[in-house]
Parts: structure tokens; C-alpha cells; sequence
């Protein structure tokens, strides 16, 4: 009798820890953000991973849309192996329509955002949103989608400017910030591109496409400009060409006319110009063509520069005429190779603005 008795004792224990069990699988499958995916080309795939590892916080892919079959298969290939089942649209509106996922990530093409993320916020189903960079490729289409949103209090639109979160960069923000450098008086990035990557159908070869250099590339560091100074530009000037590579490749009868990755871009702001709000200066130069002359020209300027400099204190030259010496070298060093190898062109604002 003794033993009966544990034995359904032991057989409830097992049936209310099996409840429990299930309560919390189901609590979790409640709480589960569903994030849906549209355009799994490389961007996308590097979302779907980056949301697996954020598994243990309850969030999980759901779906995806790419009218791009490869693209389909690939994002499905990397699914499987973390054993996400997918449900698969060849549409971003048949996405939406389905109601599967909470949150909607856009990866799509840049020229593709404006009527997708318009479909997003005037869909009746509310789905917040992360975009990748840019936001749209015209100002007046991202002013239409920012007022459209605004207008959606049910709904966040996010647009993924990683760069501030890059550890050496969010370091540095914090440095800005806790106010140690005092206040900020300029601002200088220089980026040395890889070449372009490989994009379904080429599409980030074209201006067209991507909206321009200032638009693809060159909002991250609008970004971190404005982060830094802690205010917006009011005018912006820039210059560039394709100089050395890539002039002849063509594209399904089209020459590559995108400036996007291999152009020296500046633009500068200053107190003097009005150019922003608070007089920070602000320059950012990308450059790709030409970069081993480039690094040459500098390392040969560094070195005369450090030999001028032991010069001048075996001659015990006056300070003011030193400082102003390697101000000048200091200079050169920016500027020469930049026009040696071609690299700053001076074009008239119509063009400038046009291209």
C-alpha cells in the first residue's frame, strides 16, 4: 500500500513538473519576437546569423521574402543549419499580408526602400522596423517616409547606422562625450575601401541605384560627424571622379557610372563658412585609386619631415620657425599625395551637385 502510494505520488510529481514544462515553452513561444526578413542577399543573411545569436532573448526569424531564387536558398541553407524553419515569399507585401512576424528587417536593394517601407508603415498589421543604410536614396523620399511614421505611434522605424556601435568608435564617442577633450573643433575620417562587392544583377555599380556616393557610403560618417560635433551641417561640398580604376567595365551594356568606392571625397564645415551649427570642421576622405603611391608619397613626406625636424634642433632653429615648419610638412603630408596621384579634383558646384 506504502509503495502504491509513492508510485502515484512520483506519477503526479512527473505530470506537475511535464505542466510546468509546457508552461514555459508556451510563456516562450508568447514571448518570442518574430522577425521577418526582406531582401536575403549578403546583408540580409548576416541579419538572419546576428538574430541566432541573439536566440537566448527570445527572438527568432520566421519568414523571409527575395523575388531572387539563389538568394532564397541560401538564406533557407543557413536556416536549416540553425534549425529555423522559414517561410519563404517571393514579395515583401506577401510577407506583411501573412501577419507572421512582429518586426520586419529591410536589406533589400537601396533603391528599393521607399515603397517597401512605405507598404511597412501603411500596412494595417503594425510591424516595426529595422532598415539598413540609406534610408531612401532622395531626400524627398526619405521626408516622405519619416512623416509617414510619424504618424504611426504604434510602430518604430530604425535605420541601421552600425558604425557608432563599432567598439573603437563607440569608445571614442564616449571619450567625446565625457567632455575630457574639451570641445570638438574638427572632425577628420579617412577610409581606404576594399573593392566593390559582388551584388545581385550589379545593382550597387550605378548611381541610379544607390543614390550617389554621399548617399551609400558616405552616411556613416554624416552620421558620426554629426554625433561628434553634436549638430547638424547646414552645407556640404564634395569632389570626386573615378581617376584609375574601373573606367572600363560595363554592365549589361551599361558603363559602371556609380563613384560609390573609388572616389576622394571631402567635404568640409567651418565657423567662418557657416557650414555648421556649432563651427566644428568636418573632413572625410575616401580614397581607393592610386593607394600605393599614395601610402609611398606619405612615407617618403614622414621621413623628410623627421629629418628637417632633428635638423632643426641640432641647429636650434627658433620655435615659432619650427612649429611653423612642421605645420606646413604636417600639410604637405594630407595634401600632396592626394594631388600627385590625381586624387583631388576640383569641379564646378553644378557638377558637383549633379554627380
Amino acid at each position: 500500500m506504502q509503495k502504491k502510494r509513492l508510485s502515484i505520488a512520483n506519477r503526479a510529481g512527473k505530470q506537475s513538473r511535464t505542466r510546468k514544462r509546457k508552461r514555459r515553452w508556451t510563456m516562450a513561444a508568447i514571448n518570442t519576437v518574430k522577425y521577418g526578413i526582406i531582401g536575403v542577399g549578403m546583408m540580409g543573411r548576416e541579419h538572419l546569423i546576428n538574430l541566432y545569436h541573439l536566440r537566448s532573448q527570445n527572438v527568432a526569424v520566421v519568414c523571409i521574402a527575395d523575388p531572387h531564387l539563389p538568394s532564397q536558398q541560401l538564406a533557407l541553407q543557413l536556416a536549416q543549419s540553425f534549425n529555423w524553419s522559414l517561410q519563404v515569399f517571393s514579395g515583401h507585401q506577401e510577407l506583411l499580408d501573412s501577419g507572421l512576424c512582429d518586426v520586419v528587417v529591410v536589406s533589400s536593394p537601396n533603391m528599393t526602400h521607399y515603397q517597401i517601407l512605405m507598404d511597412i508603415i501603411n500596412h494595417p498589421k503594425p510591424h516595426h522596423v529595422l532598415v539598413e543604410k540609406p534610408l531612401c536614396t532622395t531626400v524627398d523620399d526619405c521626408k516622405k517616409v519619416v512623416d509617414a511614421a510619424r504618424k504611426r505611434s504604434d510602430i518604430l522605424v530604425q535605420v541601421g547606422l552600425e558604425y557608432r556601435y563599432m567598439p573603437p568608435v563607440a569608445k571614442l564617442i564616449e571619450i567625446v562625450e565625457g567632455g575630457s577633450l574639451g570641445q570638438v573643433k574638427m572632425v577628420a575620417i579617412r577610409e581606404h575601401r576594399f573593392p566593390f562587392l559582388v551584388k545581385v544583377n550589379d545593382w550597387n555599380r550605378f548611381n541610379a541605384n544607390t543614390g550617389g556616393t554621399l548617399v551609400e557610403k558616405c552616411c556613416h560618417f554624416f552620421d558620426l560627424m554629426r554625433l561628434f560635433a553634436g549638430a547638424n551641417p547646414v552645407r556640404v561640398m564634395a569632389s570626386g571622379a573615378i581617376d584609375v580604376n574601373h573606367k572600363d567595365e560595363v554592365y549589361d551594356g551599361k558603363e559602371n557610372i556609380n563613384l560609390v568606392m573609388f572616389i576622394c571625397c571631402y567635404f568640409t564645415t567651418s565657423w567662418n563658412l557657416h557650414l555648421f551649427l556649432k563651427g566644428v570642421t568636418d573632413q572625410f576622405d575616401m580614397c581607393q585609386t592610386l593607394l600605393t603611391m599614395h601610402m609611398l608619397l606619405s612615407s617618403f613626406i614622414m621621413v623628410l619631415e623627421g629629418c628637417l625636424t632633428f635638423a632643426c634642433l641640432l641647429k636650434e632653429v627658433n620655435t615659432s620657425k619650427k612649429f611653423l615648419l612642421l605645420v606646413i610638412l604636417g600639410r604637405g603630408r594630407l595634401l600632396f599625395p592626394r594631388v600627385l596621384c590625381g586624387m583631388v579634383l576640383e569641379w564646378p558646384e553644378e557638377q558637383v551637385f549633379k554627380h
